[in-house]
C-alpha cells in the first residue's frame, strides 16, 4: 500500500541518515506522523517497538552489535505497527463509507415510501372526487322530476356494488337475484321517473343492513365502510372517539323545507348500519329562534316515520361551527378501535 511504503520510507530515511549506531535517535525514529498513528491505533505493537527502542537507549558503547540488534527490532515493530495502524484506519473508513450507505440506502426507501403513499393519497382524492359527482346525482335523486341517463348510471353502479356486498354478507339466494332482476330491468326500460330508481337504492341497501344486523355489533371495519358509503352517497363523514359522524346542510333547502330526497338517503344509511343508537344535532342560530324549532319539529317527525324510529334521538344546537340547519348525526356504536 501507497501509506505503507511512504512510512518505511520515512523510517528508513531516518535511520540511514542517522549515521553510526550510538547516532540513532529516538527522536528521529519514533515521532514521524505514522508513528504518532501507529501509537493511538495499535498500540500492542507500537509498545513492543518503544520497549526495544529502550533497550538500545540503555546498550553500552562496547557491545555495538546488540545496540543495533535492538534498533533493528524496534524498527521492524515500529513498521508493523504502523501497518497495522493503516489497516485499522482503512477498516473505518470501509465501516464509516457502509454507514454511510446504509444510511442513504434507508432515506431511498423512505422517500420512496412517501412517494408511494403521496401517489395513493392523489389516487384517493381523485377517486372521491369521482364518487363524490356521483354522489351528487345519487343524492339528488329524489329532488329530480326525470333521471338523466348519469344519474340512471350512477344509482345502477351502487346498485350493483351493494347487492356483491350483501352477497358477501351472506344474503339469500332468491334475494339476490328478485334485486338483480330490477336493476336489469331498470337498464334495459331505462325510466324517466326516479321513484323506482330511487327504491331499488334504497331496497339494496335495506337488504346490506339485515345482513349487518344478524351480527350483535358492528364488525370490525365498519366504522370506515361507514365513512365511505356517507360520502358515496352525499354525506360528509368522519370517524371520531365517539363514533362516525355524518353531516350534511341538504336536510333542509334555502327556504327551510325539509329535502326527502336527503331524507331518505340518511333512511338508506340507518338501514344500511343497524347498530346503535343515533344522536343528531341540528344547528341553529339560537335556541329559541321559533323558526328553527318549527323547521326542527317537522324534521324529526320525518324520523319518526323510519322503520327504526327509535334509534334516532334529534335536538338543536347554537354553534358557529356550522351552518343554521346543518345537521350532524353521530352513529354511537361504530366508534374508531
Amino acid at each position: 500500500m501507497r501509506t505503507s511504503a511512504l512510512a518505511l520510507a520515512s523510517i528508513a530515511v531516518a535511520l540511514g541518515c542517522a549515521g553510526p549506531q550510538t547516532g540513532r535517535s529516538s527522536d528521529t525514529l519514533f515521532t514521524t506522523p505514522e508513528a504518532e498513528l501507529a501509537r493511538e491505533l495499535a498500540p500492542d505493537l507500537y509498545q513492543r517497538a518503544d520497549e526495544a527502542r529502550a533497550r538500545a537507549d540503555q546498550g553500552s558503547r562496547k557491545d555495538d552489535e546488540a545496540v543495533e540488534d535492538y534498533w533493528t527490532e524496534a524498527e521492524l515493530w515500529l513498521t508493523a505497527a504502523v501497518v497495522e495502524a493503516e489497516r485499522v484506519q482503512l477498516s473505518r473508513r470501509l465501516d464509516e463509507l457502509q454507514r454511510e450507505e446504509e444510511r442513504w440506502a434507508k432515506q431511498l426507501a423512505r422517500d420512496q415510501a412517501a412517494s408511494a403513499v403521496v401517489a395513493t393519497d392523489i389516487s384517493r382524492y381523485r377517486a372521491r372526487e369521482v364518487a363524490l359527482r356521483e354522489a351528487e346525482r345519487v343524492s339528488a335523486l329524489g329532488d329530480q322530476r326525470g333521471t338523466s341517463a348519469a344519474t340512471l348510471e350512477a344509482v345502477l353502479t351502487r346498485v350493483r356494488l351493494n347487492l356483491a356486498l350483501a352477497e358477501a354478507l351472506g344474503a339469500p339466494d332468491n334475494e339476490l337475484r328478485k334485486l338483480r332482476s330490477r336493476a336489469d330491468a331498470l337498464a334495459r326500460n331505462r325510466p324517466r321517473s326516479p321513484k323506482p330508481v330511487e327504491a331499488l337504492l334504497l331496497d339494496t341497501e335495506a337488504l346490506i343492513g339485515e345482513m349487518r344486523a344478524q351480527w350483535p355489533s358492528p364488525r370490525p371495519g365498519a366504522s370506515s365502510e361507514l365513512v365511505e358509503t356517507a360520502w358515496v352517497t352525499g354525506f360528509a363523514a368522519d370517524r371520531t372517539a365517539a363514533g362516525v359522524v355524518v353531516r350534511s346542510e341538504r336536510f333542509f333547502s334555502s327556504n327551510g323545507a325539509i329535502s326527502s330526497a336527503t331524507v331518505k338517503r340518511f333512511s338508506g344509511l340507518l338501514a344500511a348500519y343497524p347498530h346503535g343508537p343515533v344522536a343528531c344535532q341540528v344547528a341553529v342560530p339560537e335556541l329559541q329562534s321559533r323558526v328553527w324549532s318549527r323547521r326542527v319539529a317537522q324534521l324529526v317527525d320525518r324520523f319518526r316515520r323510519f322503520d327504526d324510529s327509535g334509534r334516532v334521538s334529534t335536538s338543536m344546537v347554537a354553534t358557529e361551527s356550522l351552518n343554521a340547519g346543518a345537521v350532524q348525526c353521530t352513529f354511537v356504536a361504530y366508534r374508531e378501535p
